[in-house]
């Protein structure tokens, strides 16, 4: 990943309210918001994952449906890509934690 977690956060979130406030509904938002990145040389499953869990947080701000980010982040996430994810995060692992579960428990 190019980005820190942290610096990866404030970019979804820019992308998201862009695109918002812009009148994209919420299944407009996420491949626009996904198409930001996708294409970037350095585009890697931890990103994808990354930017899934940091667009379901918004869509949760806002009131919006993530039944369609939840389950494509249950496609996505496995015993191995959590390793990978762990190892390519470091000390923002804990921060990715927090915000995967809190998002996976939002109704």
């Amino acid at each position: 990943m190019i980005f820190s977690y942290k610096e990866l956060k404030d970019c979804v979130s820019d992308d998201f309210e862009r695109f918002y406030n812009m009148g994209f509904d919420e299944q407009q938002i996420f491949p626009a918001v996904l198409n930001e990145y996708t294409h970037g040389e350095d585009f890697c499953q931890t990103e994808n994952i990354c930017i899934h869990i940091l667009l379901g947080m918004n869509y949760a701000k806002k009131g919006l449906s993530m039944s369609a980010i939840k389950e494509k982040l249950e496609q996505l996430i496995s015993k191995d890509t959590v390793k990978e994810i762990r190892v390519e995060l470091g000390r923002e692992y804990t921060e990715f934690i927090s915000d995967l579960d809190s998002i996976m428990v939002h109704e």
